[in-house]
């Protein structure tokens, strides 16, 4: 998307304050009217200047605008200004051509007859406004991008479904701890001096055998629950980076993949 300058052939004596063409003059030149022709067009689509991730269209901008900065700078050191130049050698130096008022009226770009020619490289194109544009792709290719959208969102629920059930097996494995008693509690006699029942299991203390099998029923398991707690601490945040890192907004990465596969079945 650069500008390549050509080198300077006017070998003829200039009198003014430039003395000739000066490339950084050339450069700043183009690069305006650069940011004069994207600006407007940028400004009525969709995206902005801080969408350089998913535009090529703010990309040009950006580039274009970061361009003149930096030449704006570079020639404050030099004789005159960017309108003299333009004044003195009323159009850029090589390759360039004026944008032609018709394409300005068709991108809707405001231009009065006073103001200054549009001059950029014959070759230059405006890029499209995002990346993958769906307008510019036909039916089978649409087809082939649902497709792929279909496939990440299924690999998305999967990984939401086993993320789920580790969640549930952290709920249950704490329960179970929470609810198995410590050493301490393990010791304590019983002070009615009837025969304490243990479960063989958890090592929990009862005080009658009706007890004992009411609870034996709903223990799993519970002497192993801090090896379990301590195990899926260990998976589960490695499985949550790998889901956080497939988003690109507080939007959840299957819901914004779930609402554009819906907006693309309904658009075939």
């Amino acid at each position: 998307m650069d500008i390549e300058l050509p080198s300077d052939d006017d070998s003829s004596d200039d009198d003014s304050v430039y003395g000739g063409r000066v490339d950084l003059y050339e450069a700043y030149w183009l690069y305006v009217d650069g940011v004069r022709y994207i600006g407007p067009v940028l400004k009525q689509s969709a995206a902005t200047a801080e969408d350089t991730e998913t535009s090529p269209l703010a990309r040009h901008y950006t580039h274009f605008y970061e361009k003149k900065e930096n030449h704006k700078e570079r020639c404050a050191d030099l004789p005159g200004n960017l309108p003299g130049y333009k004044d003195h050698f009323e159009e850029p130096r090589g390759d360039v051509q004026k944008v032609p008022r018709k394409r300005l009226d068709e991108l809707g770009i405001d231009w009065e007859e006073t103001d200054d020619p549009i001059w950029l490289p014959p070759e230059y194109e405006l890029p499209e406004v995002w990346d993958d544009d769906l307008t510019t792709l036909d039916k089978a290719e649409l087809q082939d991008l649902v497709h792929e959208l279909r496939s990440e969102n299924e690999e998305l629920r999967d990984e939401r479904d086993e993320l789920e059930s580790k969640l549930a097996d952290v709920a249950n494995a704490l329960s179970r701890f929470l609810d198995s008693p410590s050493d301490g509690e393990r010791q304590t006699p019983n002070v009615s001096g009837e025969s304490t029942h243990i479960c063989d299991n958890c090592g929990k203390s009862f005080d009658s055998k009706a007890a004992k099998h009411g609870h034996s029923s709903h223990c799993d398991g519970s002497g192993s629950a801090l090896e379990d707690l301590e195990k899926l601490a260990m998976e589960l945040p490695e499985l949550n980076d790998e889901q956080s890192s497939e988003g690109h907004s507080d939007i959840p990465p299957e819901e914004e993949l779930e609402n554009l596969n819906h907006l693309l079945k309904g658009s075939l």
